[in-house]
């Protein structure tokens, strides 16, 4: 299985932020792909980490049955609103953030009120938190942190780790809390799994016409697609690279021994996961032009992009690769979330599909049918 080639057939944007992706995985000999399947699929449900808000304090309350004065919801309500919050972060050191909220009625207050420390974001702002009356006011401060699956808290250890966390920032910050006020800490079941639903179809070669590699060999009879659906917080792309990174790691302590050393040699490890890159095609330049060139028409998801510009191209109508090139390099730059640098990065992937711009691109231009 020297020639494995991982293709993006489709990719959108459905209700509530949630992202869909359908890949194609292939050739692989009979009996492979279900075992590829099965694994990969366990990993994206149990191995992929996300961010999820895992403490909140109120002020004034001091329970969780209480009721907030001027406000529609009870404590608990508020809790469970928080709960469905899903958060993304644009460094990957980071692994807690105490983010604040405080709101004053009439109104609703959302996830977008939420104040949240540099590199992280909330992938759903619209995601009501409670309804405010003229007189009511809400304030609260909350932990995200970063986990996997579903975690159980407990009272004494949150209460515990939230004022840790909360006193070491204060004290980093060189900031001292003058008016002490009555606050209760409320821990929340944590879900950390960016991963809604994955499923996966397993063809023969001859059954796949939609989208043929052009692969053909004696030992070669079974392809496999994948269907992931996120909740936002990654790109089904990065859910599929974290999944079989941790695959990849996973299997690797069944080695010999004499091989376990790697653990301990990084740039040896990272040679290694080199080795699981996609292989490529290299199809004439000049067949672009013409329109002959079979990756015009892969879907974006294939890219090594962020959430955020990946919902940016979508709103701007650039669904495959191909629709790129009805854009001048001035009009991608203004897209909201696009730089420089990952700009040059995009165009060193299609070159390496074999599409380029050409110096009198026309973004009015009609792509090739």
């Amino acid at each position: 299985m020297k020639n494995l080639i991982i293709s993006c057939l489709e990719s959108r944007i459905e209700n509530d932020g949630v992202m869909y992706g359908r890949f194609l995985f292939g050739p692989a000999p009979r009996g492979l792909a279900v075992t590829i399947a099965s694994a990969l699929r366990r990993s994206l449900l149990s191995e992929v980490a996300g961010f999820a808000i895992t403490h909140v304090e109120f002020v004034g309350p001091k329970h969780e049955y209480s009721t907030l004065p001027g406000t529609r919801e009870t404590v608990l309500d508020v809790l469970l609103n928080l709960k469905k919050l899903t958060f993304t972060s644009t460094t990957k050191v980071r692994r807690k953030a105490i983010g604040y909220c405080s709101g004053r009625g009439p109104g609703v207050l959302t996830g977008r009120d939420l104040k949240l420390p540099p590199g992280i974001q909330c992938t759903n702002p619209d995601q009501v938190i409670a309804h405010l009356a003229e007189d009511g006011e809400l304030q609260f401060s909350c932990l995200i942190s970063s986990g996997k699956n579903y975690v159980i808290q407990k009272g004494v250890f949150s209460k515990e780790l939230l004022r840790a966390e909360r006193k070491r920032l204060v004290k980093k910050a060189n900031v001292r809390a003058n008016v002490r006020r009555k606050t209760t800490v409320f821990p929340i079941d944590a879900v950390f799994m960016p991963v809604l639903r994955v499923n996966y179809l397993i063809k023969s070669d001859e059954d796949v016409l939609e989208f043929p590699l052009r692969q053909t060999s004696l030992e070669v009879t079974e392809r496999l697609i994948f269907e992931i659906w996120t909740n936002g917080e990654l790109t089904p792309r990065e859910a599929i690279h974290q999944a079989s990174t941790q695959l990849v790691r996973l299997f690797s302590l069944f080695q010999k021994s004499s091989d376990s050393s790697m653990f301990y040699r990084p740039r040896l490890f990272k040679e290694r996961i080199k080795n699981l890159k996609i292989v490529l095609q290299q199809p004439n330049l000049d067949q672009t032009l013409q329109g002959k060139n079979d990756f015009l028409y892969i879907d974006i998801g294939i890219l090594p992009i962020s959430p955020t510009l990946f919902v940016e191209l979508k709103r701007c109508k650039i669904e495959r690769l191909a629709d790129f090139l009805g854009f001048t390099y001035d009009e991608l730059l203004k897209i909201s979330g696009m730089t420089k640098e990952v700009l040059f990065e995009i165009l060193c992937l299609l070159r390496s599909y074999g599409i380029r711009f050409l110096p009198d691109t026309n973004p009015s231009k009609k792509l090739p049918t």
